[in-house]
């Protein structure tokens, strides 16, 4: 008597574990699946990426900055703590300042280089053994930084 009640013990623990993994996978299926009645992103004439542009609405205005209104201008960046001003020049080149770029380069400034892709610009400057990269998104008339999944931060200029 006392085996079959540690067999059946082990057959409930058994096929709970089984059932596991089928169970959570409806459940999360269930959390992701539309609304009743909700159109499909797609079939609605929306991107998959469309939930992000909903949150963040500045990121989805025309860009109205190209290359050839972004020359010549400043701009205050951030990396690591430190904000530097970043000056895009013609030819794709940008000069990054700071005042501790003197004791990594013995220059006042770090070179790099900077393109424009439609809604999407792209800084690289290298000095010292210290990257900086950046892709900087375009709203409207402004600069967005998105670090990773994180909200975008203006970028204020010089």
């Amino acid at each position: 008597m006392d085996n079959n009640k540690l067999l059946i013990g082990f057959v409930v623990v058994l096929v709970g574990f089984l059932a596991f993994p089928v169970v959570a996978k409806k459940m999360q299926q269930s959390k992701s699946a539309p609304a009743p009645g909700a159109a499909p992103a797609a079939a609605a004439g929306g991107a998959p990426s469309a939930a992000p542009a909903q949150k963040y609405p500045e990121l989805e205005q025309p860009p109205l900055l190209n290359e050839s209104n972004l020359i010549g201008t400043t701009w205050a960046l951030e990396s690591s703590g430190y904000r530097m001003k970043v000056t895009l020049a013609p030819g794709g080149v940008l000069y990054l300042t700071h005042p501790m770029a003197k004791a990594l380069t013995g220059l006042d400034y770090i070179e790099g280089s900077w393109r424009v892709e439609y809604n999407k610009v792209f800084v690289d400057a290298t000095a010292g053994g210290n990257s900086v990269s950046r892709e900087l998104r375009i709203g409207g008339s402004k600069l967005y930084s998105i670090i990773g999944k994180g909200e975008p931060k203006a970028v204020e200029p010089f």
